[in-house]
């Protein structure tokens, strides 16, 4: 019989010069012979994994497991495939139990903290990725997910804090650059500086290693100028995500005539919201299986002539793929508060409110072109149900509240709401954020507001209501919404005046901080606006206290915000394709009037 021992050394060199399939041939001759080699099997696979081949590497993984359950990287191996897979409930004892083999593996801890956050199990994760940053700090995916648990439960500063000393240590990684960009917008203290700053420099990064393809997109004659605009949209959020709410309108009042919208859609998640978009556009095209230059070369080849990001450095994002400039002209809109820093791509669309003409222009790599009055269009997901009512008397305690996600919470407004809840001792404050699933995310917003002297007993915390209907009937039970600072509000703050709920914002200087001023403005209730921190304070006391004015809001503020520009979905489609248009008549040469333009 033959000896596994060549084989499997044989298939060991294989693997290690990136020759997986001349490994398997070798695996597979051994395992023939000898089908109960634990060794043989994991490095099947591995191998199986490093091609993709998932469903391949699950079998071969649980049973090295199972003929020698205690190699620690064995039971990784099967965590991963078990994870990527999506069944990280099975995962997570696997990774367990590999870091109790092997504790003093800090890449253990890392599988295990990772599984746990995705699970928003965060005190959990905390303690897996200390673990393994105290083992080690050379490993950069230990800072972030740590920066990851802090930041969703509105400790901002803190991740920052992490994301700045890994970056001391490894400061050209570039997934730890688009951390510290995003996570930049949820600090007080960093200023429009920093924030140009943090993106400018992950821009370039990640430009420097996205070469060009040498055939370039040629550009469009004057002939093109009047044709119909192929016009696509990249995004991972194109199921029943908060994105496809503003989408939708362009979507939907859309005239092929015009513009044919093309949908790539780069995460894996599809629902009923995902198909009623792709029955409304052009072409779908799923992109979250290719790699970047094949994805870009796929969407070259459908010969688009303008190509929108939605997601800017949010998670799962492929904004990278504009940096191949598949489409002459390349845009970044709705899903990012911020400039990307990417100088390949050529506009960035906003309104005047929430960048003012002036410094946003100077801090922004891309040009920014202002679709005013507002730069959104709202469409709710289902027709909203009734609104509630308001006790008009004056004994009946006033709930205020916020539905937005708990990592927005800075300290700065937990400081503003607490001023509030004293001014007002009988209130109480309403917080909903699926981080409230945890005790880590509970904990940390009662212990701080109670650091400030607000009793526990006065905060109803509510995790995620997954069903929408049920969603928006809890803002029957919250009188007045408070925005959060720095990071405003969107889907949350058009969702609350949808169920007659005021919305107190406070105006800040960059987009992140503008975008409530922005919708408040289009649905034509400016007095919520405060320009200060005391304004903010005192104008949530006074509509507080104002019985009949909260009445009037609750049974106006729909039919008000049906009407005005936030949700005249023909309109802002008719501003949209002329603002598309004037840039690709730019584009080729064609003046306003319709003459050639000089070159």
């Amino acid at each position: 019989m033959i000896s596994p021992e060549p084989l499997y050394q044989k298939a060991v060199q294989a693997a290690n010069q990136g020759n997986y399939e001349l490994a398997q041939m070798f695996l597979r001759e051994l395992l023939s012979a000898h089908p109960h080699v634990a060794k043989a099997h994991h490095l099947t696979a591995t191998t199986h994994m490093r091609m993709g081949a998932l469903e391949k590497a699950l079998p071969h993984a649980r049973m090295a497991v199972k003929l020698n359950p205690t190699n620690a990287a064995s039971r990784w191996v099967l965590g991963i495939c078990l994870s990527n897979s999506g069944d990280i409930d099975a995962a997570i004892p696997e990774f367990r139990a590999g870091c109790e083999l092997a504790p003093a593996d800090p890449q253990g801890w890392n599988n295990l903290g990772q599984a746990l956050l995705e699970k928003r199990q965060y005190s959990h994760a905390e303690t897996a990725l200390r673990r393994g940053l105290a083992l080690s700090q050379n490993v950069p995916q230990l800072s972030m997910g740590l920066a990851w648990v802090l930041w969703n439960v509105g400790r901002a500063e803190e991740a920052l804090d992490v994301i700045r000393g890994q970056r001391e240590r490894t400061p050209n990684d570039v997934p730890l650059l688009a951390v510290r960009a995003m996570m930049s917008l949820y600090s007080t203290n960093t200023s429009n500086e920093d924030l140009r700053v943090s993106h400018v420099e992950l821009g370039r990064s990640i430009e420097a290693m996205t070469p060009l393809n040498p055939n370039r997109v040629p550009d469009p004659t004057p002939s093109d100028a009047e044709r119909p605009l192929r016009v696509g949209f990249l995004s991972p959020d194109l199921y029943g995500h908060s994105v496809s709410r503003f989408l939708e309108p362009i979507l939907r009042h859309g005239d092929y005539a015009r513009l044919i919208p093309a949908l790539y859609s780069c995460y894996q998640v599809r629902d009923e919201v995902s198909g009623r978009l792709e029955s409304m556009c052009g072409l779908w095209c799923d992109v979250y299986k290719l790699g970047d230059q094949m994805a870009a070369a796929e969407i070259r080849r459908h010969n688009l002539d303008i190509l929108i990001d939605l997601a800017g450095h949010t998670p799962l994002n492929r904004s990278i793929l504009l940096c191949h400039r598949p489409a002459p002209i390349t845009m970044t809109y709705l899903g990012y508060p911020h400039s990307t820093g990417y100088t390949r791509i050529d506009y960035r669309i906003v309104d005047s409110i929430t960048d003012p003409p002036g410094e946003s222009d100077a801090n922004a790599t891309e040009k920014l072109l202002r679709l005013d009055p507002c730069f959104l269009c709202f469409t709710p997901v289902i027709d909203p149900p009734e609104v509630g009512a308001v006790p008009e008397d004056a004994a009946q305690p006033i709930r205020f509240g916020t539905f937005n996600n708990a990592a927005k919470y800075s300290p700065m407004v937990l400081e503003m709401w607490s001023e509030i809840l004293k001014a007002e001792p009988t209130s109480k404050l309403v917080l909903k954020s699926y981080q409230f699933s945890d005790a880590a995310g509970r904990d940390y917003v009662l212990g701080s507001l109670e650091k400030l002297g607000i009793d526990p007993a006065r905060i109803e915390l509510l995790e995620k209501i997954s069903l929408t209907r049920e969603h928006l009937l809890a803002y029957h039970n919250l009188h007045i919404a408070l925005d959060t600072f720095p990071y405003h509000g969107t889907t949350t703050t058009c969702e609350a005046l949808l169920m007659g709920t005021p919305v107190i914002t406070l105006e800040g200087n960059s987009h992140r901080s503008r975008v409530g001023v922005s919708l408040l403005s289009a649905v034509g209730v400016p007095e919520l606006i405060a320009r200060t921190r005391d304004e903010y304070v005192e104008k949530a006391v006074a509509l507080a206290r104002d019985r009949q004015r909260l009445v009037r809001y609750r049974t106006t503020l729909r039919e008000q915000m049906q009407k005005s520009v936030l949700m005249d979905g023909a309109g802002f489609y008719d501003r949209f394709e002329k603002l598309l248009r004037t840039v690709w008549r730019e584009k080729c040469g064609v003046s306003q009037g319709g003459a050639t333009s000089p070159t």
